[in-house]
């Protein structure tokens, strides 16, 4: 995991100071290294505390801040690949990444154990048949198991590449001006060079290129597979006992890949079937589990993850939120997760503070139980779809969800995670088990209209590897909620004068213009109880005069993080 920055300048204007001050405001991502290349040179590490670095100016840059886990301190980015033609950056995991790289070892030099170079040297290798970057990319999209968001150089066309993972499990964000494009793990990286930039993502399953003389084009490059085909009436899996025996094939291969190497991880625990299988598996997998949980006091999710953990005999650790703590923290929140959506910060708030445990405990990795509801039918307004639309209009929804949680939940929970250093791991959007998941019949999962709990296959098969009835067949609520968050952050907004009195009629159509973000917002209006998802004017108001105070109206870069980075007192010399 770590943080990438990029930037090219349209004219011909050195970049190295404009890179370094990106690279600053995500030390977070990368506290075990930090390097940039600019033009022709040679990476340039900047962990040292000298004052000043001979270097030599480039209108073209990329740097890079590494969470070392999988590569040794030889993992430094950005890779030049052996012919010198393809200079590369990666953020996420490749859990294959040995079976391709036995296959090129003979043909190129390796001069790191790292997942991201052989991302690098498939690239070179492809290139030798491929036409064009664009069609290496989209053979790398189908070979990689993993998670990926990268940049790459080709020195020979001049052209700069920006791709990401079919489900967007990492991201990656670009602005285009007439002086530079810019590209970077987060916007307030973008954000920082000021000048009110238009941020855009780089969208899932796709690749943005850029041409050496600034103009962008996109392209997709990963499809999804054809057991998603919306279309789809066969199902594979028709029986209980196939989907079991499947979809336990498939998710101990998830868990296994995500382990491997690791002696401790971090679950992010709220004692909810999703969350409790992956903890479960993972003791027998790692010698050292600790679960963590956040909530008010007595908060339903901290109240059954005590009582789960104690009867699992599971290491539990939790933050007990205050209306105090809350307040002090909520500028972080939205610092980190760059949003002021009031579903957004509610979500992120229990798990940003249980990872500040985990940060204690230098946990580098945390397995999340993210996706299960999408792939397997979880949401409670799911059944009542079944009831008035049918199976077939039930899976479609499912996949819309699936490919929305780039941005409705992935981005959030990577930035929440990072921004203590943490790497979070998604066992259940393994591209095997979203697939298997797909595979099987609908109605095995979702039984009825009158099925209360739904992913039916995911809860069997909890309870047939050990896990107790009850917790099995726990209905959750959601993480708002069942962390207390949500009326907690209602009480301080209202001790800051933010009611119902402060709502505006222009702010109320402010707010209808706004993205609808959450499959609760978008299905529960419809199926479930509106007031339950309705988000509070008076709150929305308060969050967003805290991102203004954070970010400036405009987005412009104001830092409340209270932390100071090494390279922004660098004074970088020209040569």
């Amino acid at each position: 995991m770590c943080g990438i920055a990029g930037i090219l300048n349209k004219n011909n204007t050195g970049v190295t100071e404009d890179l370094i001050l990106m690279l600053s405001c995500m030390h977070n991502r990368g506290p075990d290294g930090v390097a940039i290349q600019v033009g022709q040179n040679e990476i340039n590490s900047l962990e040292s505390s000298e004052s000043s670095v001979p270097y030599t100016d480039g209108r073209f840059g990329l740097g890079h801040v590494r969470l070392a886990i999988v590569g040794g301190q030889l993992g430094r980015q950005p890779f030049t690949s052996c012919d010198g033609r393809l200079t590369l950056e990666h953020n996420g995991e490749i859990y294959n990444y040995k079976q391709i790289k036995n296959r090129l070892r003979s043909q190129h030099h390796f001069i790191s154990d790292s997942d991201s170079e052989v991302i690098l040297h498939f690239l070179e290798e492809e290139l030798v048949r491929s036409a064009s970057l664009v069609e290496a990319l989209t053979k790398m999209a189908k070979i990689l198991d993993g998670v990926y968001s990268i940049a790459v150089k080709d020195q020979k066309t001049g052209d700069i590449a920006l791709a990401r993972d079919l489900l967007g499990v990492r991201q990656l964000y670009y602005s285009e001006d007439p002086e530079q494009v810019t590209f970077a793990s987060e916007q307030k990286a973008i954000w920082r060079l000021g000048g009110n930039k238009s941020v855009k993502r780089v969208m899932p399953g796709h690749a943005v290129i850029i041409s050496n003389k600034g103009t962008l084009r996109e392209y997709r490059i990963a499809d999804p597979p054809r057991t998603l085909d919306s279309n789809k009436k066969n199902f594979r899996y028709n029986s209980l006992e196939e989907a079991l025996k499947a979809y336990k094939k498939s998710l101990m291969s998830a868990m296994r890949k995500r382990t491997k190497g690791l002696d401790r991880i971090g679950i992010i625990f709220s004692g909810g079937i999703d969350s409790v299988l992956v903890a479960w598996l993972a003791k027998d997998m790692v010698k050292e589990v600790i679960c963590y949980n956040a909530g008010t006091l007595d908060s339903s999710d901290i109240l059954f993850a005590d009582r789960v953990a104690k009867d699992l005999e599971l290491t539990l650790k939790v933050n007990v939120i205050t209306k105090k703590s809350t307040q002090e923290i909520l500028p972080k929140i939205i610092y980190a997760i760059e949003d002021s959506d009031a579903l957004q910060v509610e979500v992120a708030l229990p798990i940003y503070s249980a990872m500040a445990l985990a940060r204690e405990d230098h946990v580098k990795v945390v397995f999340s139980g993210q996706g299960v509801d999408e792939i397997f039918g979880g949401y409670t307004w799911y059944p009542k779809i079944v009831a008035s639309e049918g199976y077939s209009s039930l899976r479609n929804h499912m996949m819309e969800d699936l490919f929305l949680l780039y941005k409705e939940t992935l981005e959030r929970e990577d930035k929440t995670t990072m921004a203590h250093g943490i790497e979070m791991r998604e066992p259940y959007l393994d591209k095997q088990v979203v697939r298997t998941a797909f595979d099987i019949n609908p109605r095995l999962n979702v039984t009825g209209p009158n099925d209360k709990l739904g992913k039916q296959v995911h809860r069997i098969l909890a309870d047939q590897l050990g896990i107790p009835k009850e917790i099995a067949y726990r209905n959750k609520d959601a993480a708002q909620h069942g962390s207390g968050i949500h009326f907690i952050i209602d009480q301080i907004a209202r001790e800051n004068n933010f009611d119902e009195s402060r709502i505006s009629s222009g702010y109320l159509r402010d707010l209808e213009k706004r993205e609808i973000l959450g499959s609760s917002k978008r299905y529960g209006f419809k199926y479930g109880n509106k007031e339950l998802w309705l988000t509070s004017p008076h709150i929305q108001l308060y969050l967003d005069r805290i991102f203004e105070s954070v970010f400036g109206k405009s987005n412009s870069f104001i830092d409340t993080s209270g932390e100071e980075y090494l390279l922004t007192n660098r004074i970088i010399k020209k040569t």
